[in-house]
């Protein structure tokens, strides 16, 4: 395959995997710990004709399956197809049901609960009936994890998404997101609410979170949290009281900057972000 034909339309590149035989070859040279000769591949794979097995697999080399030294392997969209039949995205549909957390909830201490529905969790508390966060969660997540690892799992998962997003990628696409402070948002659950909201410029997935989720993973937020004796890698983020309860405050208009104070023991730390989103914080 030269250059041009690996410029291929959506239609055409998704076409070349609807076969059972080309998903098959695609599975087994995943599940091989080496790359596999021509004969290897075949007989793993299992179909009786030849012809038509080179057939199929000529269709998959280039894109999804790499010929290198008169063997097969799998490149990098050969991965990305593993990893989508794995993930349940595009062919499993869990069930829908709702889990207790670990973590009670900061206003009345209840335990947190995640309904998950349509590859969507909720968390939110079942007396308060406040919302804490939604996200999607890929299917495929479930399989070998018991109950009481999912709510790590959740909160991991969206963390990660938060990351990426806030780092330019979109999880989506791998686009470039943009990242803008908002006072005006169709997630916002409250008028008077401030955010941070990412779009991808090329698929326009949207992500928004708190100003308290945005500067949690910030070095001196990180630190200011260790020197009281706790590790946010190893700390459930819905368990963060200042997290939960405090709302950042406006201090400028034109251009809008924010202060937000994160308090631990009676002890302060103030950050303000602006609206390019960078961060600063007051000397500890």
């Amino acid at each position: 395959m030269n250059a041009d034909d690996r410029n291929l339309s959506p239609e055409e590149a998704f076409s070349l995997l609807g076969n059972d035989t080309r998903i098959g070859i695609i599975q087994t040279l995943w599940e091989a710990d080496e790359p596999l000769s021509f004969s290897e591949l075949h007989d793993r794979v299992g179909l009786r004709d030849s012809g038509q097995f080179n057939y199929h697999l000529n269709k998959l080399v280039g894109l999804f399956v790499r010929q290198k030294d008169g063997k097969y392997e799998l490149p990098f969209a050969g991965f990305r197809v593993i990893g989508a039949i794995l993930s349940g995205t595009y062919t499993q549909r869990a069930e829908s049901t709702t889990y207790e957390l670990d973590s009670p909830c900061v206003k009345c201490e209840t335990m947190l609960e995640a309904e998950y529905d349509e590859e969507m969790v909720t968390v939110r508390c079942p007396t308060c009936d406040e919302q804490w966060s939604k996200f999607g969660f890929p299917p495929g997540a479930f399989e070998g994890r018991d109950t009481a690892e999912l709510p790590r799992t959740f909160e991991r998962w969206l963390r990660n998404v938060f990351l990426m997003m806030a780092d330019g990628v979109c999880l989506n696409c791998s686009g470039r997101t943009t990242k803008s402070l908002v006072t005006e948002s169709k997630h916002f659950e409250q008028e008077s609410e401030i955010g941070v909201e990412f779009v991808c410029e090329r698929c326009n997935d949207h992500g928004f979170g708190s100003i308290g989720s945005y500067i949690l993973q910030h070095p001196a937020v990180v630190a200011f949290h260790y020197e009281h004796g706790i590790n946010l890698r190893e700390q459930s983020a819905w368990e963060l009281e200042w997290l939960i309860e405090n709302e950042a405050e406006i201090i400028a208009e034109i251009p809008l900057l924010v202060e937000y104070t994160v308090e631990l023991d009676g002890d302060e730390l103030t950050v303000t972000v602006d609206d390019e989103l960078t961060v600063e914080v007051e000397d500890m």
